[in-house]
């Protein structure tokens, strides 16, 4: 009498739809960066043949163009919210410090999105107009939140070494440099500014893709 050995069946569509899940974050706050990075640098090489008024809050941006590019950064910014939603759930950070310093972080991203969803019924007002002066708020406000979440968050994800290598700097080195280019955007470095910022942004979301990815290679046979 033969008998057969039945080797136990792997189910790989869970599996890979799990793992999607795990990485569209990670993905997502790429994506974000990319965008924000290239127009960023489109607007400030745009600045110099703008027809409009440096004190309208659209500038350089007018019409249909000012509203479009509203609507193409506040759909990135939900993206980096989703994905700093991601990042403080991950438990990179585990301490008090640093669960306080995820959830600022993410009210911070979250009142960009509010300052853009006001900017597409506000793009053609001066920039002393009560409207404008709550959009530069919840930018000015949001700023400063997502920038201390990520300092006290990126401190505590450094000392607990949840994250390993060069992953455990990304969310301190991107609340630093967030402090550091709120000066620059007055000035001349403000495109390469903002191209840190985003590369910055980049290496935090490759961070939660390769993190995620870790414990499949620790788990996959040799």
């Amino acid at each position: 009498m033969t008998t057969h050995s039945v080797q136990p069946t792997t189910p790989t569509r869970p599996l890979r739809r799990d793992l999607r899940t795990a990485l569209a974050p990670g993905l997502l706050i790429i994506i974000a960066a990319a965008v924000q990075g290239d127009g960023a640098i489109i607007t400030a090489a745009y600045r110099s043949a703008s027809p409009i008024s440096e004190e309208q809050l659209s500038y350089p941006w007018d019409g249909a163009t000012a509203i479009t590019t509203s609507l193409i950064w506040a759909a990135s910014q939900v993206l980096i919210v989703v994905g700093l939603v991601a990042f403080a759930r991950s438990g990179a950070a585990p301490t008090t410090a640093g669960r306080v310093g995820g959830r600022l972080a993410v009210a911070g991203a979250l009142l960009y999105v509010v300052a853009h969803g006001l900017s597409l019924v506000a793009f053609d007002a001066a920039l002393d107009d009560p409207i404008s002066v709550a959009v530069l708020s919840c930018f000015g406000v949001g700023t400063m939140l997502t920038a201390v979440g990520l300092i006290m968050a990126g401190a505590a994800a450094l000392r607990a070494g949840v994250w390993s290598r060069w992953r455990r700097y990304t969310p301190l080195v991107l609340g630093v440099w967030m402090v550091v280019m709120m000066p620059l955007q007055f000035t001349p470095a403000l495109p390469l500014a903002v191209g840190l910022y985003a590369l910055a942004f980049l290496a935090l979301g490759l961070a939660l893709i390769v993190e995620d990815l870790e414990p499949e290679r620790k788990e996959a046979p040799r």
